[in-house]
């Protein structure tokens, strides 16, 4: 696969820009299959996945759509980095399916294993048998599987917080509206299938013009099998399914193959808390404080917890209350939450490098709990020095710009009790603008 891109835009936080000047390097070299790639990669963090296809289409088989070729030869940085475009566009079905595609590839890596067992013991040296064995040891908790079992994962948890969503493509119930009501939904279901379906005919043309266009190069070719088609594109499938079961699976098998991934216990987590099993959650808790105690993930979770469990009634039995109440303080120094939530904004106060996500879970922490109202919470994202500080990336400034704007509409009169009366918005998006010059969705 090609190498990761930099940040989008180079840093600057045009992602458009670089993939345009990407895309103007690889027109300088076509038969450079590196280049291409990278442009294709770029391309499809810029959202633009038409010419993103199109510059596959120059290196794959070219009979009908390149999307199957590149399934048939699980090109999984591909099938990740347009599962993302997808995601990031709201289309959470299609998106799905992509990262269920990388995972099926490494599930036919496991089940193929064992025709290779005895061609390696007769054909190859031990070393490289050994070799093998410690590829299937680790297979299931490698970066591109890891990375598509998390996105399904956050997108069953998506869909289990918000089921209007999830049944936002069903049908309306039509006996329970007046005539005229009725005529309206039917009209507007009318308009959403024929333009799925003109959608779907548009696909079909592309798959086939790239066919076209490289027809030359591959004229004396023997045709190959026709592709199994793929009977649910749009992933309706998933609304079907059990979100929370669904997600839970994929959470076992990543905390149990990748014990050292911090995000897959913090997926446990939000698996198990929402399945009202808090003593696995709080199992998670001290799991991700094992990997890295300083995480704004495990701070803004703890919190989390505290909240949800305050009650014995949430606690659930007996038995799990005085487990909770006995291993909770361990994850707050022994402190209570609003003296946990204290110290550590005065922390944040003391190190200006202190990364912005952090900074940004405390501030929504502290003004939870009451320490402070907006201006303090504001106080704690405005003191950081963007330049210094760690994690500092256009999608954590895009984060911590939404979390001040809704300090914004929290304050009264668009006065702050800092005494300022410009809007916070309006302060952190100059220092996002001097960070990322080129950056144009702020």
């Amino acid at each position: 696969p090609p190498p990761r891109p930099p940040p989008p835009g180079g840093g600057g936080g045009d992602v458009r820009g670089a993939a345009d000047a990407v895309d103007a390097g690889r027109d300088l070299d076509r038969q450079d299959r590196y280049v291409n790639n990278l442009a294709a990669r770029t391309l499809l963090r810029a959202g633009r996945t038409e010419e993103a296809r199109a510059r596959m289409a120059m290196f794959t088989r070219h009979e009908g759509n390149p999307e199957e070729n590149l399934y048939d030869m699980q090109c999984t940085w591909y099938e990740l980095e347009l599962a993302d475009c997808l995601r990031r566009r709201g289309e959470l079905g299609r998106a799905w399916r992509k990262y269920m595609a990388v995972i099926k590839h490494y599930q036919d890596f496991h089940e193929d294993q064992f025709d290779f067992h005895m061609y390696c013991i007769r054909k190859v040296t031990l070393r490289s048998y050994c070799k093998l064995l410690k590829f299937e040891d680790e297979l299931w908790g490698m970066p591109h599987y890891g990375r598509a079992a998390e996105e399904v994962i956050k997108i069953h948890l998506h869909l289990a917080d918000h089921p209007a969503q999830a049944k936002e493509d069903e049908e309306p119930d039509y006996s329970k509206m007046t005539p005229a009501q009725r005529k309206k939904a039917k009209n507007i279901a009318r308009k959403k299938a024929k333009k799925k379906k003109a959608g779907g005919k548009a696909d079909e043309k592309n798959g086939n013009d790239n066919g076209k266009d490289s027809g030359s190069a591959a004229s004396g070719r023997k045709k190959s099998k026709p592709h199994v088609v793929d009977e649910d594109p749009e992933g309706k499938e998933l609304l079907a399914l059990d979100h929370l079961e669904e997600a839970r699976k994929h959470a076992a098998i990543l905390v149990r193959h990748a014990p050292r991934r911090i995000s897959a216990w913090a997926l446990q987590y939000d698996v198990s808390i929402r399945r009202g099993r808090t003593l696995l959650a709080l199992q998670a808790l001290f799991k991700m404080r094992a990997v890295d105690p300083a995480d704004r993930r495990l701070f803004s979770r703890v919190v989390d917890y505290h909240g949800r469990t305050s009650s014995p009634a949430s606690a659930g039995t007996t038995i799990s209350s005085e487990v909770i109440s006995s291993s909770l303080p361990g994850l707050t120094n022994g402190a209570p939450l609003e003296e946990f939530v204290a110290s550590a904004a005065e922390g944040v106060e003391a190190d200006g490098s202190t990364g912005l996500p952090l900074r940004v879970a405390v501030a929504r922490a502290a003004l939870a709990v009451g320490e402070g109202g907006p201006g303090a919470a504001a106080a704690l994202v405005l003191g950081c020095d963007l330049d210094s500080a760690r994690n500092v990336t256009v999608e954590n400034c895009r984060e911590a710009l939404n979390f001040v704007e809704s300090l914004d509409n929290a304050r009264e009169g668009g006065d702050g009790d800092d005494g300022c009366r410009c809007r916070y918005k309006e302060r952190m998006t100059e220092r996002v603008a001097a960070k990322f010059p080129f950056a144009k969705d702020f």
